[in-house]
């Protein structure tokens, strides 16, 4: 599949596009990139068709037309916001070669109203020069009016340019993205709870100390409590502990219904969405640090979990997380605090000092000795599903 994406007009000069609220322009691009990014990171080949500077608007249309006529498209999508001289024109549409009713145009138009606006349909654009001139299947997409109040804390509150770029996304691109990815050799994924929270705190730990960004008690509770302690669907088939949706991720993903609970306590399910997908269960922790690390919603002037950061009291840390939008169950921060406290994972955040045994001298650890035999392979084995290799040996004591 080969799509052609324009992000609509220029960033200054002839073709300058609509001022209202927001600028037409720039909110182009930050759709216009973020659908490019979740096209190939579902490994679609897209062609940049956007036209940053010219001497007229003509000659950026005609650019503009020119860059998607040299490819074979699948199609060729048109990025714009809309406005109006009286300010009121509110709502999405769609434009088409002879207004077809294309279902991948429906169900763009359908997705952005499901975001809040009001769905104006798929309407005729062949006076459009993109439309007109371009040889591949075309639709021109108004986001909506980026003069109207309204639409813009529409905009803003259904998540900006990455919510608007996931939901033209989902109208053209229909086939699951990934099934599954294969389980990583080097991980033991078929562990007690017991042993997930160690496998799990292992990895924190060492995150805490070289990094200070999740304290590990709260990664581990997270981990266990969103992945059902390794056996949810996205910990077997994405090897994904933790829920997070793209938000910028350009690796593999995954594809699977969320629920979401709203303000007032009821739930809506949202079909299709798309979740991180990674090689193994270490690195969804890690990425799982790092996202909370530098997740930002304004282009990076703010962190949006920077109380989260470096914070040592895990009860702050998974109050910061809730107030801070991290999941949208009201109950998440009680969650996770009984979570921890009824399985003592503060016992993670506990460091103690290097201690070097004196020259001469080893710290010895030794996991067991047993009159049984049985006993003593039972041993073997509970170390063998944590990854240790031992021996079982006979020797004799002196008592």
């Amino acid at each position: 599949m080969t799509v052609g994406i324009n992000c609509g007009h220029t960033v200054s000069g002839a073709g300058y596009g609509a001022v209202g609220i927001i600028k037409e322009s720039e909110h182009t691009r930050l759709v216009g990139r973020a659908l490019m990014a979740l096209l190939r990171s579902a490994g679609v080949t897209v062609i940049d068709c956007t036209v940053d500077q010219s001497n007229t608007q003509q000659e950026y249309l005609a650019a503009a037309v020119a860059l998607a006529n040299r490819q074979d498209l699948d199609w060729f999508i048109s990025i714009h916001f809309n406005a109006s001289p009286s300010h009121t024109g509110h709502g999405v549409e769609v434009y088409t070669y002879e207004g077809r009713q294309y279902q991948d145009a429906l169900d763009v138009c359908a997705n952005l109203e499901h975001l809040g606006f009001t769905n104006r349909g798929v309407k005729a654009g062949t006076g459009l020069y993109v439309i007109r001139k371009t040889k591949a299947k075309s639709m021109l997409i108004e986001v909506c009016f980026c003069d109207n109040r309204q639409d813009i804390d529409i905009y803003q509150a259904a998540g900006g340019a990455e919510e608007v770029a996931r939901a033209i996304y989902k109208g053209i691109y229909k086939e699951a993205v990934l099934p599954s990815v294969p389980i990583s050799s080097a991980e033991n994924h078929n562990l007690t709870r017991e042993e997930f929270h160690d496998f799990v705190g292992g990895i924190a730990r060492k995150d805490w100390q070289e990094n200070h960004v999740m304290l590990p008690s709260v990664v581990v509770a997270q981990a266990a409590i969103e992945s059902a302690a390794g056996t949810s669907e996205l910990a077997r088939n994405a090897n994904a502990l933790f829920g997070i949706k793209l938000n910028g991720w350009t690796g593999r993903s995954y594809v699977k219904d969320a629920t979401e609970q709203l303000p007032d306590g009821t739930y809506r399910i949202d079909k299709d969405e798309l979740w991180r997908a990674y090689d193994s269960w270490e690195q969804s922790i890690l990425d799982h640090n790092e996202y909370i690390a530098t997740r930002s919603t304004d282009g990076g002037r703010t962190l949006r979990y920077g109380p989260v950061i470096g914070c040592r009291e895990y009860i702050l840390i998974c109050q910061y997380l809730r107030q801070c939008g991290y999941a949208t169950s009201q109950s998440y921060a009680e969650t996770l605090i009984n979570y921890i406290e009824k399985y003592g994972l503060q016992g993670y955040d506990e460091f103690e000092p290097e201690q070097i045994a004196p020259e001469g001298y080893l710290w010895i650890v030794q996991a067991g000795a047993y009159t049984s035999l049985n006993n003593a392979r039972r041993l073997q084995e509970r170390l063998k599903k944590m990854g240790i290799v031992s021996l079982v040996n006979k020797y004799k004591v002196e008592i």
